[in-house]
């Protein structure tokens, strides 16, 4: 776990209000409100591509969502000044200076109220299908559950898990996804009404094998 606490302002928190409803849900009433960002990454800065992207997985890997073709609303500007914020810790990833890297943002909020549970994790245990996942909690409200668990590829279905956790604000998790799977329990209210789960996702490809 990384401390990004200090990288939280409060246009971040306020532009998640912002996030439209997540178009490729399964669900009548939405669960998750998402944009996303494409960009490269060298000598730990960004460069952002401007022009509207897909984001595809392939069914084996998102069982769930996979294997279409997904299209987002464009990141705000305060997850962009964010994420630029936090891969300039030279301490974050194994990226060479030199080295140019495929990175994606993706900023999720999860919600739920007293007829719905949120679900940060449809597919269950799985990875992304990069090198490298980098996810920040960046607040929650009334939130039960939203534990985020990882694992040994296999090894959840024995209960053996290297993370069981609930992330607290402000709180970065570097998962080498080639490595491992991972998975967050869905959240309810902790108090009758509204709950909410605020997370920035970054996801690196091309990163040279340690």
């Amino acid at each position: 776990m990384v401390n990004s606490v200090d990288k939280i302002n409060t246009d971040l928190l306020h532009s998640f209000g912002d996030l439209p409803p997540d178009d490729y849900l399964r669900t009548a009433v939405p669960f998750r409100f998402r944009a996303f960002g494409p960009a490269t990454m060298r000598d730990r800065k960004l460069d952002w591509t401007d022009d509207a992207q897909d984001f595809l997985q392939s069914e084996a890997i998102n069982s769930y969502a996979g294997g279409r073709p997904r299209r987002f609303a464009p990141l705000s500007t305060a997850a962009r000044v964010f994420a630029e914020r936090l891969v300039d810790d030279e301490n974050l990833l194994p990226v060479p200076l030199g080295e140019t890297v495929t990175v994606g943002c993706h900023q999720i909020r999860i919600v739920a109220d007293d007829d719905f549970n949120g679900y940060p994790a449809p597919e269950g245990f799985h990875r992304d299908g990069f090198d490298w996942v980098v996810i920040t909690c960046v607040g929650q409200c009334n939130v039960n559950g939203g534990i985020s668990m990882v694992s040994l590829p296999g090894a959840e279905q024995a209960g053996e898990l290297l993370v069981e956790r609930s992330m607290a604000a402000g709180e970065t998790m570097v998962l080498n996804d080639r490595a491992v799977r991972h998975y967050v329990s869905p959240i309810t209210p902790k108090l009758p009404g509204r709950a909410h789960r605020d997370v920035i996702v970054l996801t690196f490809d091309g990163v040279r094998a340690a």
